[in-house]
């Protein structure tokens, strides 16, 4: 009997336990099903957020991925919704300002509107019709757009074609933006040596050497390239209103030395146009030429007052070094914008030019580095950041930075200039004068540059074009010292060279050239004759390379650097004691000639 109740209770506990495992398998199975639910789910969520993300609905796209959170609380999804979240945020504020104009905005508005119907009841329709489209811009008011609808229908009824609202241009998708084929760098390229090649060409035209053909043809290319006088001045008759034919009007002046009437265009459109920050800029970039600071910065703070961020007026401010007085300028207007609005690039500017000024350049780099990547249409930051890595000695990453400033910024003239330079201090002569002729094509009255350009030829033997360069500047700076003294040195060489070729003609042109820019030979001719010396021994010409230096000698007798070339003639020569002769003479003469000490201790090493 208990043998039976064993067995029988056995039986009974397997098929209880037998009941029991299937339950428990059931159960865990289905929370397995309802985790890859909600996973599924969750992930459905997620990627319609991404989509809505990509779409800049930052709104729908977190509503999205807090559900996903919800169903499954990863990481991942905490992470995308506290960015979507401040996007969300940041987008809010953007439209909210978009919404509401300023109270500046709104004045500048009212005086648009205001302009606008005084012409319109003038019948200056066009005038109005511009009028009223800066007024929508600034307050896209019902008002104002039932204006500029009528306006256009009137103008429609004339027979005039225009736009009744305005419209902001769109940037291209990258993809319908055409690509530069390197056929059209090749024509940049060739196109900047043949408006260079006009020096050689002027001076050759002179002295009677091309063709009536080819002077035909120059004149076609100046034609070309720089319109008249007359031109310039019809248009901005026909077209009084138009705002950049009269600057370009202003601008030619300048070139031509006319500043009284080129001052009185800038006068005229800073009172014409009140509320256009350009016009108060090129007035205050008029004065600050000719150093009147103090009105050049009451003409700043008109265009700071218009527009606090004034992309021209910060960029110069940044880039104007030079004099205590112009560089408190660029200070105190620079300041004025960081005071109007503290983020701007006005207060990153500022505070570049003083780390350049205390040679932190690595500092001054990382800013600029931050203002380009916040202020993109700024090309200042770019120019500064290259002054930053030629402070750190880092010139590659210079020239290319500058390069940079330039392909965002084809008319940034401080980008040029200091491209050029840069260009100078690697020996790089022929590339630092057409640089300079960048320079020159943008702002013509550079007379800074127009002699760098003149000496970059000099320095690379282009005789022609250095004196075609510096002729051209006797006309803006007649008084010119320096070219006083170079100019007639390269005629002089040109001379020489002309007579060597058996082109005596020339030669004695070239030489009443020299004498008709300064007559007192004695002050430029040794010069000449040094330069000659140097260059005969370049050719291997070694006699006519003395005989140059003894010239020269004969001129200017206590001259160190005469002694320090015609030593380095011997020394090419094998005249070891010669050259040792040479070199002794000239520290004699400045005992400082670190060059002639250099020599003699080359000469000293290799006779040892």
């Amino acid at each position: 009997m208990r043998l039976i109740y064993l067995w029988t209770t056995r039986i009974i506990l397997a098929i209880a336990v037998a009941g029991i495992l299937p339950v428990q398998n059931n159960a865990s199975v289905l929370v397995a099903q309802s985790k890859k639910q909600k996973a599924a789910q969750a992930s459905k969520y997620a990627k319609r957020g991404n989509t809505k993300a990509k779409k800049k609905d930052y709104k729908g796209a977190l509503s999205d991925y807090k559900k996903a959170y919800q169903l499954r609380p990863s990481t991942n999804y905490k992470k995308k919704v506290q960015q979507l979240t401040f996007l969300a945020k940041k987008s809010s504020n953007i439209s909210s300002t978009k919404k509401k104009p300023s109270k500046k905005q709104m004045a500048q508005a009212s005086a648009y509107s205001k302009r606008g119907n005084s012409k319109a009841k003038q019948k200056d329709y066009a005038g109005a019709l511009k009028d009223f489209q800066r007024a929508y811009k600034l307050n896209p008011s019902s008002s104002n757009k039932k204006k500029i609808q009528q306006l256009t229908s009137i103008l429609k009824k004339q027979g005039r074609n225009v736009a009744s609202t305005p419209t902001k241009a769109k940037m291209p998708p990258v993809s319908d933006i055409p690509t530069i084929s390197p056929v059209k760098y090749v024509n940049d390229i060739y196109n900047i040596a043949e408006a260079f090649e006009l020096s050689s060409r002027n001076l050759a035209r002179a002295t009677n050497v091309l063709e009536s053909t080819n002077a035909k043809k120059v004149e076609r290319v100046e034609k070309r390239r720089a319109p008249s006088t007359a031109d310039l001045e019809h248009a901005a008759r026909v077209e009084p209103n138009d705002f950049r034919k009269q600057v370009d009007l202003a601008r030619h002046y300048e070139a031509g030395g006319r500043f009284e009437d080129a001052k009185e265009i800038y006068l005229k459109l800073a009172a014409q146009h009140p509320f256009n920050a350009d016009a108060h800029f090129h007035l205050g970039s008029f004065y600050a030429r000719f150093s009147q600071l103090t009105k050049a910065r009451h003409a700043f703070d008109e265009a700071m007052d218009v527009q606090p961020n004034h992309r021209a007026t910060i960029e110069a401010m940044a880039t104007l070094f030079g004099s205590v007085e112009k560089q408190n300028l660029s200070q105190d207007i620079l300041t004025k914008s960081a005071q109007r609005d503290p983020t701007g690039p006005g207060q990153r500017m500022k505070t570049i030019r003083t780390s350049l000024d205390k040679g932190d350049y690595e500092y001054a780099a990382k800013l600029a580095i931050g203002g380009q990547d916040m202020f993109p249409r700024q090309s200042g930051f770019v120019y500064l950041k290259g002054l930053a890595y030629e402070g750190l000695g880092n010139l590659d990453k210079a020239k290319s930075t500058y390069q940079e400033a330039i392909k965002q910024d084809p008319t940034h003239h401080e980008s040029y200039v200091a491209l050029a330079n840069l260009y100078f201090t690697q020996g790089k002569h022929v590339y630092a004068a057409l640089t300079y002729g960048d320079a020159i094509r943008i702002d013509p009255s550079d007379k800074d540059s127009r002699f760098k350009q003149g000496y970059s030829y000099f320095q690379a033997n282009e005789w022609a074009r250095a004196a075609n360069t510096w002729e051209d500047l006797l006309h803006y700076d007649p008084h010119n010292q320096k070219v006083q003294m170079l100019l007639p040195q390269a005629y002089y060489i040109l001379a020489v060279e002309y007579n060597r070729a058996g082109e005596s003609g020339l030669g004695q042109t070239s030489f009443r050239k020299a004498l008709s820019v300064n007559k007192n030979s004695g002050v430029w001719l040794p010069g000449s004759m040094q330069i000659l010396g140097g260059m005969y021994r370049d050719k291997g010409m070694f006699r006519e390379s003395l005989a140059a230096y003894q010239e020269a000698i004969e001129l200017k007798p206590s001259d160190a650097q005469t002694y320090l070339g015609l030593g380095i003639t011997y020394w090419k020569m094998k005249e070891s004691g010669l050259a040792r002769a040479a070199w002794n003479r000239s520290m004699e003469l400045d005992p400082a000639n670190n060059d002639a000490r250099g020599w003699l201790l080359l000469a000293g090493k290799t006779s040892g």
